[in-house]
């Protein structure tokens, strides 16, 4: 009699990004007063303003071994895309958090393989005219929320060579000037985002904890807590009133 040999089916694991922590920006007035409050940290914002052509912003960035941190603005003074002119008033209601209730925190995104799966849920892209000719940001937050913080995957061609940067730091270059800072801190380790109690979290936001992209938690209000170098200087300093941060290094 023969053997029937029952045999499970077989699966095939569906590709997915894999994620990590780029950068994040928060909303700031206008030329980035607030600034004063991240050099009274120690930390050293680099020399150069960042004009975003087409999406009517501009940006200061304290930069880091592996990502940075923006303090972006809407700037007159920018060239605003008709297309964009909804964008730009997002951008003015984030930079208006204390009093319209938006959320004042975007986070950046990479990709950290060539996995290019899609995800769980519907996204969207942008191309603002100062992105490289044939790139994208993917949008995570859906259009029309105003709650939420501004989730996105930046495009390749903007990502920091982590290695290279190392490599500049060890050997001195005086590029590398503006990833020394007066605090000694070297790269970000830890993220949590703290937000409203009377928040709902989005698909999203919920995804990327679970891929322990950062942690989450709640607060009265929006809130970034970032750890540098895994906290081994014991040291804390709280930004607020003039940011939404908390460092620790």
């Amino acid at each position: 009699m023969a053997t029937v040999l029952s045999l499970a089916p077989v699966c095939v694991p569906v590709e997915t990004p894999e994620l990590k922590l780029d950068h994040i920006w928060i909303m700031v007035s206008p030329g980035a007063p607030e600034r004063a409050a991240l050099e009274k940290a120690g930390f050293q914002i680099a020399p150069t303003i960042n004009r975003h052509d087409g999406q009517g912003t501009a940006s200061v960035t304290a930069e880091f071994e592996n990502g940075f941190l923006e303090l972006m603005w809407p700037d007159s003074t920018v060239p605003l895309a008709p297309e964009y002119e909804r964008a730009a008033e997002k951008f003015r209601q984030r930079m208006l958090w204390r009093t319209s209730g938006w959320c004042p925190i975007g986070i950046g995104l990479r990709r950290t393989s060539s996995a290019q799966g899609s995800l769980p849920f519907p996204t969207w892209s942008v191309k603002p005219g100062w992105l490289p000719a044939g790139s994208a940001i993917e949008m995570l937050t859906p259009r029309d929320d105003t709650k939420s913080p501004s989730l996105f995957i930046g495009p390749k061609e903007l990502l920091g060579d982590e290695a290279a940067i190392v490599k500049a730091i060890h050997s001195g270059s005086p590029q590398a000037s503006m990833y020394i800072h007066p605090n000694g801190v070297h790269r970000v380790t830890a993220m949590r985002l703290l937000s409203p109690k009377t928040y709902q979290p989005i698909e999203p936001l919920t995804y990327l904890e679970k891929l322990k992209v950062f942690d989450s938690g709640q607060n009265d209000e929006w809130l970034v807590e970032l750890t540098f170098d895994n906290g081994q200087k014991r040291k804390t300093a709280d930004l607020r009133p003039q940011l939404p941060l908390v460092v620790r290094y």
